[in-house]
């Protein structure tokens, strides 16, 4: 093998390497959100549509663009240290954001306290006055 050809082959290998890597870390947003929610949020159930609604929700309100950068963001940042002061403060905007959108858009907060686990319903998204913690004059 000459020069040329490892030259040929190594330069393969990296793009075959590098595309592989921009998948795994642009995962579906449909998949990852739900997830990363679990985690964060803790055991819930919620049908496969309202998750859907929910993620199509967040994604048209903050614009598609920044759901896949928040996505693809989060995820390299969970498998590599890589990352600047700006990238740290942009994740955990979009977590504290995820997280509350959530918390305000489903009836999470009326559900985790008569269940263990909560079945929980897309009610809308950026509803007015949708702060579970409201109380009304009556």
């Amino acid at each position: 093998m000459n020069r040329r050809h490892f030259l040929v082959l190594s330069g393969a290998a990296a793009g075959t390497v590098a595309v592989g890597g921009a998948i795994a870390v642009f995962d579906n947003p449909y998949d990852y959100i739900p997830a990363l929610l679990h985690e964060y949020i803790g055991d819930y159930t919620m049908a496969a549509e309202e998750e859907r609604r929910f993620v199509d929700a967040f994604g048209e309100h903050y614009g598609l663009h920044a759901l896949i950068g928040f996505v693809g963001l989060h995820n390299l940042r969970r498998h590599t240290a890589m990352g600047t002061s700006y990238t740290h403060y942009m994740r955990d905007l979009y977590e504290r954001r995820l997280v509350g959108d959530f918390m305000t858009s489903t009836d999470f907060m009326q559900k985790s306290r008569m269940q263990e686990v909560p079945d929980v319903k897309f009610i809308g998204f950026r509803l007015p006055c949708s702060n579970p913690f409201a109380r009304f004059a009556q």
